[in-house]
């Protein structure tokens, strides 16, 4: 696929990245000819068909050269997060077998076992600077690659033990990556600004591979922390995030209004409230339009500036649940977010709301070819062209989520009566308290995480008489706003009285703890895909947890 379409596209551009401060560019021709010296350098090196590959490194051209050098020399990309513990990473070698390893820098690479290792600023860039060497070997390599045949392997930990190897073929990015193309308008003509991490196939599906497919170009970020600054220099017309960019993006407009004199605050919210109606409106009055466009001279228009550089045409949502008033807020300013859903095992999204067909609280529809059904108890099963293979060298736990053909997400879902997709939970998350009734945790902590001065909330009450929660406040941004822990605290506890207003008594929060700071992937909270490790925290904060029942009443 990527060799077809730099045939097609030649000089265009393709990917531009940072040096020294500067946007460089690096056209499909110079892509297509970088790839091919990464692959003879490999092949020059000892790499052989079939063997893995080790690739760890932050987001850069240069992993690029390499993820696609490692293919077009028949061996298979495994992709390792940066942010690996050296015992993680020694796992992931142990069990895919690697025989090589290339490295962003050293101190990545100190965390590898192997002998055979790679640095892309020293041994890639020389291979570059040469140009292809091997290129008969190579296309003779290529040619010999069945679509069938493994192409990644991408570890996964999920939010309990070791990381299990998910294999993906050819086929499986190069089909669902087409199936994501028919749903979203997107043409060559488009821009992505990427940082999603490429060790994750939420980044290097659907900004690399897609991208790919509908021949755009991509930007490549420096990360999270530069959103802000890069938008407005890359002016990208799509983008991908994890739900947590979007609600730093609300959180730093609510915190500019706070400063706005009460006249502007006024204005802001009016003009906001006009365009949820207007979006709303199947079929908008023409008072209403004649409001709209008001609203967008005086605030709308200005604050999509601001927020995205003005030319985007839509956000992607994945990993993660997305707030209704963060989608609506987005959707009101006149900047659609569409939510999606899918998993490492489905070679990512499987279905998605789209600008024609969208539905709030909902991951939209199944992609074409994807099958989705959901199971008597609930948990939602998938069937499509990107279902994994299997785990590397793990059969048990492939027999438990590969089944027939389906795939057993372990999230628990819905169809609506118009066939969007809803998730309502995890399933491993469903706890029973000591008087025998279900909860769902996840709706909670959506809840709680409506509160703008919370970075994180977990709730608890596996066997216990009832449910409480950990809560992570932005204790900086509370300074800011001049707000001490007491009212921190009354903040929170009012947020949860307006929840349990609307719960049945066995799954309403009692109590709550407020903590110092964040749960972090050092100490064993967070998976790779930052999700908590419930166990791990429940572990780490017994104590904090235990005094939230010792000497408690329910009834409180």
């Amino acid at each position: 696929m990527f060799f077809r379409q730099a045939a097609r596209y030649g000089d265009r551009d393709l990917v531009h990245h940072l040096v020294e401060g500067a946007w460089k560019t690096e056209s499909w021709t110079g892509m297509r000819r970088d790839v091919l010296a990464v692959a003879s350098g490999l092949v020059e090196a000892g790499v052989k068909p079939g063997d893995r590959v080790i690739l760890i490194g932050e987001n850069s051209l240069g992993w690029l050269w390499c993820d696609f050098g490692i293919q077009a020399a028949g061996a298979i990309t495994v992709p390792v997060y940066p942010n690996s513990t050296p015992e993680i990473v020694a796992k992931i070698i142990e069990n895919s077998g690697a025989t090589y390893a290339i490295a962003s820098d050293p101190k990545l690479a100190a965390k590898l076992t192997l002998k055979k290792i790679a640095l892309i600023d020293e041994e890639v860039a020389e291979w570059v600077r040469h140009g292809p060497t091997q290129t008969n070997e190579v296309a003779s390599r290529m040619a010999r690659i069945d679509p069938d045949q493994l192409c990644t392997i991408v570890y996964t930990s999920g939010t309990t033990g070791d990381p299990k190897g998910v294999e993906l073929a050819h086929r499986n990015l190069v089909d669902i990556s087409r199936a994501a193309v028919k749903v979203h308008p997107i043409t060559d003509s488009d821009q992505s600004l990427s940082w999603l991490p490429y060790s994750h196939v939420f980044g290097r599906i659907n900004e690399i591979f897609v991208g790919i497919v509908y021949g755009g170009q991509t930007w490549i970020s420096r990360g999270p922390d530069h959103l802000a600054q890069e938008l407005q220099q890359v002016q990208p017309t799509v983008m991908c995030s994890a739900p947590r960019v979007y609600e730093k993006m609300y959180a730093a407009v609510l915190a500019r209004v706070r400063d706005l004199s009460s006249v502007q605050r006024a204005m802001f919210h009016w003009s906001l409230d006009v365009g949820k109606q207007h979006f709303h409106s199947q079929s908008p009055s023409a008072w209403l339009q004649l409001k709209h466009r008001v609203a967008d001279r005086l605030v709308l228009a200005g604050l999509r500036r601001r927020l995205t550089g003005g030319r985007l045409r839509f956000f992607i949502s994945g990993g993660a649940a997305l707030a209704r008033e963060i989608e609506e807020f987005f959707w009101s300013i006149g900047v659609p977010i569409l939510n999606g859903w899918g998993m490492t095992e489905t070679s990512s999204g499987v279905c998605s709301n789209t600008l024609r067909e969208h539905r709030f609280l909902t991951v939209g529809k199944p992609f074409p070819g994807v099958e989705i059904r959901i199971a008597d108890d609930g948990e939602i099963l998938v069937k499509g062209p990107g279902n994994m293979l299997g785990y590397h060298n793990n059969s048990a736990a492939t027999a438990e989520m590969l089944k027939d053909g389906w795939i057993y997400s372990g999230d628990i879902g819905e169809f609506d009566g118009d066939g969007y997709l809803k998730i309502t939970d995890r399933k491993k998350s469903l706890f029973k308290t000591a008087g025998g009734k279900y909860i769902a945790p996840v709706p909670l902590e959506q809840g709680l995480m409506r509160n703008q001065l919370l970075v994180r909330a977990l709730v608890i009450g596996d066997g216990k008489p009832y449910v409480t929660a950990l809560v992570v406040p932005d204790w900086e941004d509370a300074k800011k706003q001049g707000l001490d822990a007491g009212a921190v605290r009354a903040s929170i506890q009012k947020t949860i009285d307006e929840m349990n207003a609307h719960l049945g008594h066995w799954e309403t929060i009692k109590y709550f703890t407020m903590l110092d700071h964040d749960f972090t992937e050092d100490a064993g909270e967070l998976s790779l895909k930052l999700d908590v490790k419930r166990k791990a925290v429940a572990d780490h904060y017994r104590d904090q947890i235990d005094a939230m029942y010792t000497g408690k009443s329910k009834d409180s």
